[in-house]
């Protein structure tokens, strides 16, 4: 039915690339993508193919993933690694966060579908990957995210969504 070593071969480096873009941590991106591979295995049968072989793998990674979030965060952090604090100021962070914040709510005003494709390029994937992620054409992700960029700049501005 299927191959298991094929699928492995051919989607292991966009999961992995995946799981890196939303960790920024090589050991735990590769921890993950191993996991996400085991329950594929298992889960295989279970596949109905209603998407791609690879959609289907990225959201298991992603459920992986924020389990993981899950789990770090009941971790109470009680020292600062000092190779962790980068070399901004404190104003600094605080209006980069501050902006990241306020585009992310924004970001909860846009459809479901247009809010994953933004996601998906903030994160860092390519056009041809997003469209490889949610099963459409290249095409279509560009003008679903060119469209939803529009809609949050106006969302930004104090404007409402999909006027």
């Amino acid at each position: 039915m299927y191959d298991i070593d094929d699928i492995c071969k051919k989607y292991y480096n966009t999961v992995f690339k995946y799981l890196m873009s939303l960790t920024h941590n090589v050991n735990l991106s590769e921890e993950l993508t191993q996991e996400t591979f085991c329950i594929a295995i298992k889960e295989i049968n279970k596949f109905k193919g209603e998407c791609t072989i690879c959609t289907w793998l990225c959201v298991i990674a992603k459920h992986l993933y924020y389990k993981e979030i899950k789990k770090i965060s009941k971790i109470k952090i009680t020292e600062l690694n000092e190779q962790d604090i980068q070399e901004i100021s404190f104003e600094e962070k605080y209006i980069l966060n501050e902006e990241r914040i306020e585009l992310y709510k924004k970001l909860q005003d846009i459809d479901e579908v247009t809010k994953n494709v933004i996601y998906l390029r903030f994160l860092g994937f390519s056009f041809k990957e997003v469209a490889n992620i949610t099963g459409k054409n290249e095409t279509w992700a560009k003008v679903v995210f060119h469209r939803g960029k529009k809609e949050l700049e106006k969302l930004l501005k104090g404007g409402i969504a999909n006027e």
